[in-house]
């Protein structure tokens, strides 16, 4: 089973992800509610993922400046990376390196574009 790292403020949506990504067959074994408590966690208390799922802006840390600090982390550093906003996707996009491998959803989305992304 593969196994995700969530990272999502919004908690009704924290909840229908983790059950979403259930039902398409992924284990979400850790959940956090922002960039900044993602980060110094999976520093400390290092695990391994398949991918890691999160919101861009957030309260204390965006998505950005969180990937760049555990991607450099060599135990993340080839997961995948689903970067999700309900605002203009292309300026998000701008904040990643192009060769990034980074993948990007804009919300509202629908299961079919999250299943997608995952295969």
């Amino acid at each position: 089973m593969n196994s995700v790292i969530l990272v999502e403020d919004n908690t009704n949506l924290r909840t229908t992800l983790k059950k979403l990504l259930s039902i398409l067959g992924y284990e979400v074994i850790r959940v956090y509610e922002n960039g900044s408590q993602a980060k110094a966690d999976l520093h400390e208390n290092p695990i391994d993922a398949h991918l890691l799922i999160t919101d861009f802006f957030m309260p204390k840390m965006n998505a950005d400046e969180m990937i760049k600090s555990i991607s450099s982390n060599e135990r993340y550093k080839d997961i995948q990376y689903i970067v999700m906003s309900g605002f203009e996707i292309d300026t998000i996009i701008n904040r990643f390196p192009k060769d990034s491998g980074i993948k990007f959803l804009t919300k509202p989305f629908k299961v079919d574009d999250l299943g997608r992304l995952l295969q």
